[in-house]
């Protein structure tokens, strides 16, 4: 049977058709790769070329044994955690809520196999859901960086994905107003106008940079990073006062995470009963297409990509407001006229 060798992480790999692994859920034999401990160097190369031979040559015979790459020699959970991070590059923030959280699910120390991913993904996650992707995702790129085999996850992980979310009608502006002046404690009246005048996250209200109001900035250890926020509507932030910072009455807002903020944040709507908190938000981008901004300018001010606001963002607004937009559009005196028969 052929082995082929290949190359991940400078590392170099086993690839072939072997039995089923220990704790593997398969019964039948499928394409694996087994990590060999040589680096990817001329050295690496020609102990590796000898190994995939014998490796051959114990699936000819109908002996082969993963003892000698799993066995005793397996490495733990936490031991590949700490590697792949070490290899990893990118914003703390993502590290933390796209890696950690998901890592943390899982018991570092145990042997890492397939089987223990896809059994912590699908047990310790709720199916089709955000947490279910995401775990699915990091455990995916773990499992890829040690050499087991991913092909589970892409069934795993669901049919999740933001833009497949409904939409849900959203409250007017004279409703957010109105549901805003009902609010009697301070804080939270505060929170619910900063939310619906910057389209804010609900994490990103609590470390918001108001020196230099009415512009808004935003911290930079935030899902996107800094950024500076417009009011919309202006009127909003200086008739609301809005410059009169007022905390919710929440206890460790310092301490906690942006995750256990936007917890906090969702509750607490719950409790008041008007609309989600991401609801706000949502209406913060209908008001960007509403004052005719461009999708580019929008998705500036939201922090995110264009694409992500022409994606995700509008299809929570109704034909109403295209047709308004419409409207005004063609009944503005400098419009382009049609040529003359």
């Amino acid at each position: 049977m052929r082995v082929r060798l290949q190359v991940l992480n400078q590392k170099l790999y086993a690839r072939g058709t072997f039995p089923p692994a220990p704790g593997s859920t398969k019964e039948a034999p499928h394409q694996q790769r087994i990590a060999l401990g040589l680096p990817a160097n001329p050295r690496g190369l020609s102990l590796a070329e000898e190994q995939a031979k014998a490796i051959g040559v114990a699936l000819e015979a109908g002996r082969f044994d993963w003892g000698p790459y799993r066995g005793d020699r397996a490495e733990t959970v936490g031991d590949w955690v700490e590697r792949f991070k070490r290899r990893w590059r990118g914003a703390p923030i993502t590290w933390k809520t796209d890696y950690q959280q998901p890592f943390n699910k899982l018991p570092l120390d145990a042997p890492l196999t397939v089987a223990l991913l896809e059994q912590t993904a699908e047990n310790k996650t709720e199916e089709d859901s955000r947490s279910r992707l995401r775990a699915c995702n990091a455990y995916r790129q773990l499992a890829e960086f040690a050499g087991l085999p991913v092909e589970g996850f892409a069934q795993l992980k669901g049919s999740y994905s933001a833009a497949a979310v409904d939409p849900r009608s959203l409250p007017t502006d004279e409703q957010i107003a109105g549901w805003r002046g009902t609010i009697a404690e301070p804080g939270w009246r505060w929170l619910f106008g900063m939310l619906a005048t910057y389209g804010l996250r609900p994490h990103e209200v609590y470390t918001a940079d108001l020196a230099d109001f009415p512009t808004v900035r935003v911290h930079e250890d935030t899902k996107t990073g800094s950024r500076f926020v417009w009011p919309l509507y202006p009127e909003w932030s200086t008739n609301w006062e809005l410059d009169d910072v007022t905390m919710p009455p929440l206890e460790n807002i310092a301490g906690a995470s942006n995750a256990q903020l936007g917890t906090k944040t969702a509750r607490a709507f719950n409790r008041l009963g008007f609309c989600h908190a991401y609801d706000l938000r949502h209406c913060f981008a209908r008001r960007c297409l509403e004052f005719g901004y461009s999708p580019e300018f929008g998705a500036k001010l939201m922090g995110h990509s264009p694409e992500t606001h022409c994606k995700v963002y509008r299809r929570w607004i109704d034909e109403g407001t295209y047709w308004a937009i419409y409207q005004a559009g063609v009944n503005r005196g400098d419009r382009p006229q049609p040529p003359s028969c």
